[in-house]
C-alpha cells in the first residue's frame, strides 16, 4: 500500500460557531478556549496504529461561512470520512448540517459507504436548546444512510472521545445505523415524574401494555402480564479517561 492509500482525511463541516475547531482540539490537544476566531482551513495530521497497521489521518477543519464555496466542495470531494456539526442551541445551524449532507450526497455517488457522524455541540448550554435530540434522532435514523449520532460538549470535555469511536464504528460498517448509545443520557424532570407515578401504578392495564408496546424496544404481551411495574433505565456515561482513547 502506498503513503497516499494509507492516508485517511476526516472532514470537519458545520456552520461558523458551532464548535468544530473545539471539538477537534479537544480530542487531539485536551485544550478548550472560550474565544472565537474564524477558521479558514486547517489540517492536523496524526499517525495511528489500528489494528497492527499504521494509518495516517489528516483532519481537516473547514470554514463555517460560505465565503469559499468552491474550498467547501473540494473538501467533500477529498474527504474519506465526515464528521457534521451543529450547535444544539441554534436550530439554523441544523438546517445547516442538512444542507450539507444534500451537497454530499450530490457530490460523492458513493456517500452510503463513506463513514459519518452527526454531532449534536453545546450541551452545556441545555437551558437555551433549540435542536431537541429526538427530532435529530428521528431525522438521522430516516435520512438515507446519513451516519452515526450523538451529543456533545467541547466545553465540558463531554462524549468527545465516543465521537471518534463512533466514526471508527462506521469506517467497520458506513452502512450500518449507530446511534448515540442508549439514545438519551438523561431524563428531564417531567420524565422522571411521569415514570415515576407509572412505576407507583398499583395495576397494569391492557391499554398502558399497549402503549409501551408502540416503543423500538417492547416486551411481548405475556412477558408484560408477568413481569413486573416498569422500570426507569438509566444509561450510564462513560469513562472520558483519555489513557483508554485507543482508536482501534
Amino acid at each position: 500500500m502506498t503513503e497516499l492509500e494509507q492516508r485517511n482525511r476526516v472532514v470537519f463541516l458545520g456552520a461558523g460557531g458551532v464548535g468544530k475547531s473545539s471539538i477537534l482540539k479537544r480530542f487531539l490537544f485536551s485544550t478548550y478556549s472560550d474565544s472565537y476566531q474564524e477558521t479558514v482551513e486547517d489540517l492536523y495530521c496524526r499517525e495511528y496504529v489500528i489494528q497492527g497497521s499504521d494509518i495516517r489521518v489528516d483532519f481537516l477543519d473547514t470554514a463555517g461561512k460560505l465565503v469559499f464555496p468552491a474550498m467547501q466542495r473540494l473538501s467533500i470531494t477529498t474527504a474519506h470520512a465526515f464528521i457534521l456539526v451543529y450547535a444544539v442551541t441554534n436550530q439554523n445551524t441544523f438546517e445547516e448540517v442538512k444542507r450539507l449532507w444534500e451537497m454530499i450526497k450530490e457530490v460523492r455517488s458513493n456517500y452510503e459507504d463513506i463513514p459519518c457522524v452527526i454531532v449534536g455541540n453545546k450541551i452545556d448550554l441545555e437551558d437555551n436548546r433549540q435542536v431537541e435530540k429526538f427530532d435529530a434522532l428521528n431525522w438521522v435514523y430516516n435520512e438515507s444512510n446519513c451516519g452515526a449520532f450523538i451529543e456533545v460538549s467541547a466545553k465540558n470535555d463531554e462524549c468527545i472521545l465516543e465521537v471518534f469511536k463512533l466514526l471508527m464504528e462506521k469506517a467497520k460498517n458506513p452502512r450500518a445505523k449507530i446511534n448515540e448509545p442508549f439514545m438519551s443520557r438523561r431524563l428531564s424532570e417531567h420524565s422522571l415524574e411521569v415514570q415515576s407515578n407509572k412505576t407507583a401504578e398499583k395495576s397494569y392495564s391492557p391499554e398502558s401494555a399497549s402503549n409501551e408496546g408502540a416503543s423500538k424496544f417492547s416486551r411481548s404481551r405475556s412477558l408484560i402480564r408477568r413481569g413486573s411495574k416498569p422500570k426507569v433505565r438509566k444509561s450510564h456515561a462513560r469513562s472520558h479517561n483519555r489513557q483508554d482513547c485507543v482508536i482501534s
